[in-house]
């Protein structure tokens, strides 16, 4: 059985999620963890809802022990995307008896170093292509992060231009393809799609410091099997800051899958080898557990 945490505190990543799971559902039993204040959760979102990460990683033991009742399964595995890898690497180092293993797809490890990193790949592709309206922009950031506020608008800005040239998904400026791919979900209604929105205003305030302030660099030491699925061209939670971890992480055993045609979304970009690179190296874990 696996659980996925996914990226979006929203819907998007949610809805859109049913199109790469057909594959993983052939080997896997999957779970979808609906965050609170996100995906069809957010019709109950409230501005004074406690949406720390100790209550999502409560939220997921939960239902975690639910799944243990209800269907009589041991262990479980955990596969966070993005805002999903805070949860679950939290919880794979804090419960590694509830676990067969956890898997990082664009992991989070130093929120602040994510930051310079993506700034810099924004500003080092606008100047190798002479973008002079992405420059201006980038460059009225100032010193970015910086001692000054991170704002949302600040933030927003280093994204839009660290997506533009390729760091969400590789080699494209746009991510349509993902973004317009939850309407076509079975699974969600016009109104459930409607409810981005309201996902984004709860979550937005709460999530986005904590996302930010995340630091797992010191965090090395595991009781369970540890998967990084890695984009080569992943300028949204960049690998470099990973790649300096896991060289420290000790673990029962640890694997790194590079997806050198991918970005952040490699689940999406390749398919294929998400699913295969899952059979072959999750699996195992997940019989054997």
């Amino acid at each position: 059985m696996l659980i996925v945490c996914h990226g979006g505190p929203a819907l998007t990543l949610l809805a859109s999620s049913w199109i790469w799971q057909r594959g993983v559902e052939e080997y896997f039993t999957v779970v979808n963890y609906d965050q609170r204040a996100s995906g069809k959760s957010a019709a109950g979102a409230t501005a004074d809802m406690d949406l720390s990460v100790d209550r999502y990683v409560d939220d997921l033991e939960e239902l975690i022990t639910w799944i243990q009742g209800e269907l009589g399964v041991t262990k479980v595995g955990v596969l966070g995307h993005s805002w999903g890898t805070i949860i679950g690497i939290t919880l794979a180092e804090q419960r590694p008896d509830l676990l067969w293993g956890y898997i990082g797809v664009g992991q989070v490890i130093s929120g602040p170093e994510n930051e310079v990193e993506s700034f810099e790949h924004a500003l080092r592709s606008a100047t190798a292509d002479q973008n002079e309206e992405a420059l201006a922009e980038l460059h009225a950031l100032g010193e970015y992060p910086g001692a000054q506020p991170l704002t949302l608008e600040r933030i927003v800005t280093c994204r839009k231009w660290a997506h533009h040239y390729g760091g969400l998904s590789a080699h494209r400026s746009e991510s349509d393809y993902f973004m317009g791919s939850a309407e076509l979900s079975p699974y969600y209604t016009e109104d459930d799609l409607d409810l981005i929105g309201v996902g984004q205003q709860a979550t937005m305030p709460q999530v986005l410091p904590q996302l930010l302030g995340f630091d797992a660099r010191d965090r090395i030491a595991f009781d369970v099997p540890v998967l990084m699925f890695l984009g080569r061209h992943d300028f949204t939670t960049p690998t470099a800051p990973v790649e300096r971890w896991i060289e420290r992480v000790t673990a029962p055993s640890k694997d790194v899958v590079w997806f050198e045609n991918s970005a952040h979304l490699c689940m999406h970009e390749e398919p294929g080898k998400f699913v295969v690179s899952l059979v072959n190296l999750a699996l195992p874990h997940a019989i054997a557990g």
